[in-house]
């Protein structure tokens, strides 16, 4: 599979991935508390003493998940590595693509919920192989990325496999965490928040009394950077969008209420997916691939 030398897949996750997460960081960060079921057993089947990584670790839910293991965690956005710092965890600024570690130096290395971000097939295969060559031979990795099938009663249904997934960010939860913001949006001060923090979901749901406008990024820190004509190019050839500037940051404002709402990329991977993509990455003995909480993932050991 030859890549598509039209589309700008870097900015695009640039744009819709990176600059997102770290907009979105400290409310993100918010709702990511509770380690999944399979990753903990994971992490507790280590032997004791090992050392591993966490890459894309986000807030890092699952550096302490096993105190007895030395897990480095590494993460695209700054500002949660910084929430990982606070937290008292060990974390760097580091692209999954060019990891700054030695080849053949981790016992363990997990990814979840992170290669469905990365925008061609050529592009996840690489970031796989950058996770194998980390770890030493014997040496374990669990990679989990969303899945297309989602369970009945899910939030979320994908009617196809590239999307954007929004993230909705209360405006006056927003503006607490920034002074300029409040300052800002002073007019709003008052008004009973009736809404619900960070609504992760598949789409976002109108009414009539819903009203969209554009983010003022001079108003609002971290805010992703504008669409350029790359994105807006791979918007339209991954078909993610009728009209790229729809991928734009925005202000929804329903019942009273303004939430800024983020477009975030996803990949969402259908049965059989990851394994390909961890045969053509290379080095890896499968152990065990399955389905868990609406996710794809699977456990290998490093040939």
């Amino acid at each position: 599979m030859q890549p598509d030398q039209t589309v700008d897949y870097e900015a695009l996750e640039r744009t819709h991935v990176q600059s997102v997460y770290q907009a979105i960081a400290p409310h993100f960060s918010a709702t990511r508390y509770k380690p999944w079921p399979v990753v903990e057993d994971f992490l507790g089947a280590i032997p004791d003493g090992s050392i591993g990584a966490d890459v894309g670790c986000g807030n890092g839910k699952y550096l302490g998940v096993n105190p007895k293991l030395l897990t480095i965690g590494s993460d695209m956005s700054s500002n949660l590595v910084g929430i990982c710092a606070q937290r008292g965890f060990e974390a760097m600024v580091c692209d999954n693509l060019h990891l700054p570690y030695r080849t053949n130096c981790f016992d363990f290395v997990i990814s979840i919920a992170v290669i469905h971000h990365f925008s061609s097939f050529e592009r996840r295969v690489a970031a796989v192989k950058e996770l194998v060559r980390t770890i030493r031979p014997g040496g374990k990795i669990l990679i989990f990325v969303w899945a297309l099938e989602q369970e009945d009663g899910s939030k979320r249904k994908f009617e196809k496999q590239d999307v954007f997934v929004p993230w909705n960010l209360d405006a006056k939860t927003f503006a607490g965490k920034s002074k300029s913001v409040a300052a800002n949006r002073g007019r709003r001060k008052g008004k009973k928040n009736q809404g619900q923090d960070g609504k992760d979901s598949a789409a976002v749901v109108g009414d009539d009394k819903t009203d969209t406008k554009e983010v003022d990024s001079a108003t609002t820190p971290s805010s992703p950077e504008v669409a350029n004509p790359n994105v807006a190019k791979t918007i339209e050839a991954l078909s993610l969008e009728s009209n790229p500037e729809d991928a734009a940051p925005k202000v929804v404002v329903k019942s009273g209420n303004e939430n800024i709402v983020y477009q975030r990329y996803y990949h969402v991977f259908v049965k059989g997916e990851l394994d390909q993509v961890v045969e053509a990455a290379g080095g890896l003995d499968v152990n065990k691939s399955g389905y868990d909480r609406d996710n794809w993932y699977i456990i290998a050991t490093k040939k």
